[in-house]
């Protein structure tokens, strides 16, 4: 057989291996996103090469034969990681086994370590705190979260959240006092803890980032890297740690370790302070996860248990009124201009403004920082435009067009929207007047 149709051959068998038989492929563009992978391949393969290996020239070029037989090997062993990965037309065939396993299990446990920079009184020194909980699933769509200094110490809280029926009961052991409440929103999915892996990773830009030794053994890493659409188009990402073995999900990172890497943390070795001025999130990892897990039914109980006094609490609306003051505390922050997405100021606004201290910020930091932390505490926490469109609103009826428009400028339409069960729309200015509006007066088509 001619070197020619060994190429063929060659060629055609890795289209086949990575599904790409009959779709275009853009080789030059794969090296780029895989080139790292592709050189820590090089360099094993050129240095287990045997005697007589067909290399030619001082550099080591490889013929072209065997150049396509190196590219099939890192096609397969390097960008699949696992089999058909590199397909776009069947990804969620791939993951199939990995979905169903998280999408049907009945119970799980898993542990959850939040990870804080946390920032001297005096703002010169950062160093790293962890909280660690161990939580509990049962589907359909009970949550327990139980939160305690060490481990092995007492508990301090029990969390169980009904995701289905937006209700939770929270538990103070030492005090035996319970809180029911009803939430706007629920802290957890009802589809269960996992379902954000099941979603994300059959998607076809999915990135295998290597291997790595986990207590669980051998796992290989998938991250999924993207501009968040919720925070002014920041990096952000989500990293998949997968058994290597039995290809099940064994721990989940947020965001990714492109973004933040607990194990490199400059900051991880400095002492921690008794006195701090602020703390801000930086990323949480989930592990120890075992879905097939077998718990007591009692455990995700929404009944406070004997001899404990329970207040229960109402959930907490956002008024038209608080959602234009927000529209307006988002404008002065912006420097009296309505920003280009009327939910929330990007994460890393609002971190730079906690890492002040009070008394260095501006009125309108400290307006805005007001306002998000009074959402917090109500559970209210996809802030109040978010809520209101939810709550108050027809669906599909708010449209903003604020963007760039000056605070106070009366004759400028920042949003509008109808009220359940209302006839005409609300229209709100940039002086945040508001008035209503027929729909066919309005400067672009509605429903009626």
């Amino acid at each position: 057989m001619k070197a020619d149709d060994n190429d063929i051959r060659l060629d055609r068998w890795i289209r086949t291996a990575i599904g790409r038989d009959h779709l275009p492929f853009d080789f030059q563009r794969w090296k780029q996103e895989h080139r790292r992978q592709i050189d820590e391949f090089r360099t094993q393969t050129e240095s287990l090469a045997a005697p007589g290996t067909i290399l030619i020239g001082r550099r080591g070029t490889m013929t072209r034969t065997l150049k396509i037989a190196v590219a099939a090997l890192i096609f397969i062993g390097v960008c699949l990681g696992v089999p058909y990965l590199g397909r776009h037309h069947d990804s969620g065939t791939a993951f199939a086994q990995l979905v169903e396993q998280i999408e049907g299990a009945k119970m799980i446990t898993w542990k959850i370590t939040f990870y804080d920079h946390v920032t001297s009184k005096d703002g010169k020194r950062t160093w790293v705190e962890t909280e660690t909980r161990e939580m509990a699933y049962k589907a359909p769509g009970l949550y327990r979260e139980v939160s305690h200094p060490t481990l092995r110490g007492q508990i301090e809280h029990v969390c169980i959240t009904d995701a289905v029926n937006m209700k939770d009961l929270s538990l103070v052991p030492a005090e035996k006092r319970a809180t029911m409440q009803e939430l706007a929103r629920a802290t957890f999915s009802p589809l269960g803890p996992f379902a954000l892996a099941s979603k994300e990773m059959p998607k076809p830009d999915l990135q295998w980032v290597g291997k790595r030794m986990s207590p669980a053994g051998e796992v290989n890493i998938f991250r999924r890297a993207f501009k968040s659409e919720s925070s002014r188009h920041e990096n952000w990402s989500y990293d998949f740690w997968v058994d290597a073995k039995t290809k099940q999900l064994v721990a989940m990172q947020v965001p990714g370790a492109d973004i933040y890497d607990p194990e490199t943390d400059p900051a991880r070795a400095n002492p921690i302070e008794k006195e701090w001025s602020t703390g801000t999130p930086v990323c949480s990892r989930q592990y120890d996860i075992n879905f097939n897990a077998e718990l007591d039914d009692s455990l995700f109980s929404l009944v406070p248990p004997p001899g404990y006094t329970l207040q229960t609490k109402s959930r907490a609306w956002v008024t038209e009124k608080e959602m234009v003051d927000y529209l307006g505390a988002m404008a002065d922050y912006n420097g009296q201009a309505f920003p280009d997405q009327p939910y929330s100021v990007s994460s890393k606004g609002l971190n730079e403004i906690y890492d002040k201290a009070e008394k260095d910020r501006t009125p309108a930091e400290q307006r805005l920082l007001d306002i998000v932390d009074r959402c917090k505490l109500a559970n209210l926490n996809g802030m109040p435009t978010s809520h209101f469109i939810e709550d108050q609103t027809v669906k599909g009826s708010f449209r903003y067009l604020g963007n760039g428009v000056r605070l106070g400028d009366k004759d400028r339409i920042v949003c509008w929207y109808k009220l359940k069960g209302a006839i005409t729309y609300r229209v709100v200015y940039g002086d945040l007047s508001i008035k209503d509006m027929a729909p066919d007066d309005l400067p672009l088509p509605v429903e009626p």
